[in-house]
């Protein structure tokens, strides 16, 4: 199933470096605050322009060149509209928009921004080494995920997964 995660055109250039199309994690850094950032193409080519910044001999010269290179980048998951029928007319039709999770997972483990970020192992943390007082700090620290990891064949592990959020922060 993991191999679904690496499908892309581009994913072979990222076994060699996580960050492609950009040389490196600091060109990555550079390229995604400008690609964030408010400025125009004008404003980009002049930042590019800069002395200093020619010295970092990025792989980009001018707002084309770094839009090009981002568009190579993986393609975050699409959304999906389905409507809902019902037993009873409405005025509008209701419309289910959707991302599917396995595209979600995709998205994730293909972006260089998550690459160690992602925790698969379940663990157990304590206040001292005397293992006296025990921290419950997220799903991978319960007794819940030890549980399910336990019942796996050995060399398979549990990815939790939040399939949905109303926006509400979890931490």
């Amino acid at each position: 199933l993991l191999d679904l995660f690496d499908a892309d055109e581009y994913a072979d250039c990222r076994k060699d470096n996580l960050f492609y199309p950009f040389a490196s994690r600091n060109e990555w850094e550079v390229a995604d605050f400008l690609l964030h950032s408010s400025l125009s193409m004008a404003a980009i080519n002049e930042f590019l322009a800069l002395a200093m910044i020619r010295e970092l001999k990025l792989l980009f010269n001018n707002a084309k060149e770094l839009r090009s290179r981002a568009e190579m980048l993986p393609k975050g998951p699409h959304w999906k509209c389905q409507i809902i029928t019902l037993l009873h007319s409405t005025k509008h039709p209701i419309r289910l928009f959707w991302r599917d999770p396995v595209e979600c997972l995709e998205s994730l483990f293909s972006n260089p921004v998550f690459h160690d970020k992602l925790d698969f192992v379940p663990r157990r943390v304590y206040t001292t080494a005397a293992r006296l007082l025990r921290v419950y700090s997220e799903w991978l620290t319960g007794d819940f995920a030890w549980d399910i990891q336990n019942q796996l064949p050995r060399g398979a592990t549990i990815l939790g997964t939040v399939l949905s959020s109303d926006k509400t922060n979890i931490t």
